[in-house]
C-alpha cells in the first residue's frame, strides 16, 4: 500500500464528532488512520482506539500516529467485533 487514502469529508465528520480533547473515541474502519489522525490531534488526556483488519494498512496508522501513541490503540480485528474491542 504505497498512496495514501484520501479521508473523505474530513472537515464535516470533525465537525460532527465535536471532539473534545479528554474524549474516548473508536475509529472502527481506521485504514491507513486519516480520521484517526484528525482525531488523534485532538486529543489531550483522552483516548482512541483505531480498528481495521488490513494489518498493511494498519502499520502504515501505526506510523502515521506514531506522535499521538499515548492517546491510540491499535487493534487488528474486522469492525463487527468493535464491543470487543471498545473494552
Amino acid at each position: 500500500m504505497s498512496v495514501l487514502h484520501t479521508p473523505v469529508l474530513l472537515d464535516e465528520v470533525m465537525e460532527w464528532l465535536r471532539i473534545r480533547p479528554e474524549g474516548t473515541y473508536v475509529d472502527a474502519t481506521a485504514g491507513t488512520g486519516g480520521h484517526a489522525l484528525e482525531i488523534a490531534r485532538r486529543l489531550t488526556t483522552g483516548k482512541l482506539v483505531a480498528i481495521d483488519r488490513d494489518p498493511r494498512a494498519l502499520e502504515i496508522a501505526r506510523e502515521r500516529l506514531k506522535p499521538h501513541e499515548r492517546q491510540v490503540t491499535l487493534m487488528h480485528s474486522e469492525f463487527s467485533k468493535i464491543g470487543e474491542c471498545a473494552k
